[in-house]
């Protein structure tokens, strides 16, 4: 421990609290920071998401075909204007007027009028779809996870007697998304890719192994009936998919102009980077001289020569030094002996007094107790998703389970805004929607 931290303990360590400490934080029975997955998802709320603030994804683990639903932070409808609804005043006083009056009902359904016009909403960037052409009923020994340690998703199948695997993050220090995908037998890996999006756009592959897409978002939400000269120019966006591919026997070619066909491949990396024309919410989209695709390529010009292993390197250095400055270990104590534990440690409390400087809040704050009998059960070898987790915690009230829920806010939250980039909000990055649900919490 550093000089200046100090540690708060919340209750007393017990015997086997030793143990923790020892070992570095870490016991045998501990279970992984992991959000597992028994299958592919069949909605997008049970895809795994992974972001870098700014770049987000939905990855959805198919086998037969695998989707990778694409978000960047400024994508929305709408421009810079005058939003005040002249209407409000009048609505305001009326309101004001029933409360005074004691109709309250009344005063509530007349505050609707408060609301205005629909606000602007955030808008999908597009889908990266993989089709590997097998059956989705051919799979076995099928594997699906987020690990929050590493903030990255992978997918792991079985089809005849190859393993494959799939690796996907989303890299701050590059501003890429990055998917490998890889066979244990050489020559076996072959599918095709392209892009796709909700959104007004085209798309186009090239021999670079590189698939272009360039699109917009609507100037307004509810587009103007009659003169479309009323309807302004949305944000304009790009995604740029670059394709690397090894193998003694591999070939890539190009189809329908469209999209990457990957033949004997013993793997393949795809990088993805995207940009907007956005410029600030007071510069209008028409008047942005920002170059989307310029953006995109320069950014993948400075990865080109980066490995996989060197992409996933930066990308822990940078996540785990957010992620790894909180530790949580809660244990399995009945409540009557809690309280017991609570009221003695109270009793033995020191009081020290934080220098004004720190708020109250001095050095590093671990959280720490056993897991006694935490879930031996579930450490026997059998996998146990995490929904299967969820629904069994009524009875065991498996703490490691909670811990892996405080753990899911911060790495939800480290994902969708990082220094630079828009606010959180809150559903994140996340949303596959033209019209999404969340739009008053999107605003």
């Amino acid at each position: 421990m550093e000089e200046g931290e100090e540690v708060v303990w919340l209750q007393p360590p017990m015997e086997v609290d030793a143990g923790w400490w020892a070992g570095g934080g870490k016991t045998e029975d501990e279970r992984p920071l992991k959000v597992q997955f028994s299958e592919p998802a069949k909605h997008f709320t049970d895809a795994a998401p992974i972001g870098n603030g700014r770049l987000g994804a939905m990855v959805w683990g198919g086998v037969a075909s695998e989707t990778l639903q694409l978000n960047h932070d400024t994508l929305w409808t709408g421009v810079p204007g005058n939003y005040t609804d002249p209407n409000a005043p009048a609505v305001l006083s009326k309101v004001r007027e029933l409360v005074d009056n004691g109709q309250y009902s009344e005063a509530s359904l007349a505050a609707f009028g408060l609301f205005g016009h629909p606000t602007e909403v955030y808008q999908p960037l597009g889908d990266i779809n993989l089709n590997f052409g097998d059956s989705d009923d051919a799979y076995m020994a099928y594997e699906r996870e987020l690990d929050l340690t590493t903030a990255t998703v992978s997918v792991k199948y079985t089809l005849g007697d190859v393993e494959f695997t799939r690796e996907h993050f989303s890299s701050n220090p590059h501003q890429v998304l990055v998917t490998k995908i890889s066979a244990n037998k050489s020559g076996c890996l072959s599918f095709t890719v392209y892009l796709d999006s909700k959104l007004h756009h085209h798309s186009s592959a090239n021999s670079a192994n590189q698939i272009i897409m360039e699109g917009s978002c609507p100037g307004k939400r509810i587009p103007p009936t009659g003169n479309d000269s009323e309807n302004p120019s949305g944000i304009k966006f790009s995604a740029i998919l670059e394709l690397q591919i090894g193998g003694d026997d591999r070939k890539v070619q190009v189809l329908n102009d469209r999209k990457l066909k990957v033949d004997g491949s013993d793997w393949a990396v795809l990088l993805l980077a995207a940009s907007s024309s956005f410029e600030g919410p007071f510069t209008k989209p028409s008047d942005s001289k920002k170059d989307p695709t310029s953006a995109c390529l320069n950014t993948l010009s400075s990865v080109r020569n980066l490995s996989y292993s060197q992409l996933l390197a930066y990308h822990l250095d940078d996540y785990q030094n957010l992620f790894n400055r909180v530790t949580l270990q809660l244990s399995k104590v009945s409540s009557d002996a809690l309280g017991e534990k609570r009221l003695a440690f109270l009793n033995q409390i020191p009081i020290q007094n934080s220098p004004a400087s720190d708020c109250g809040v001095s050095g590093l704050i671990k959280l720490n107790s056993s897991k006694i009998d935490s879930s031996a059960k579930l450490m026997d070898g059998t996998f146990k998703s995490t929904a299967e987790r969820v629904k069994s915690f009524k009875d065991d009230e498996d703490p490691s389970l909670v811990e892996l829920l405080f753990h899911y806010g911060r790495y939800l939250l480290i994902s969708c805004s990082r220094p630079g980039t828009q606010v959180a909000n809150l559903q994140g990055i996340w949303n596959k929607d033209i019209e999404p649900a969340w739009e008053y919490a999107l605003s």
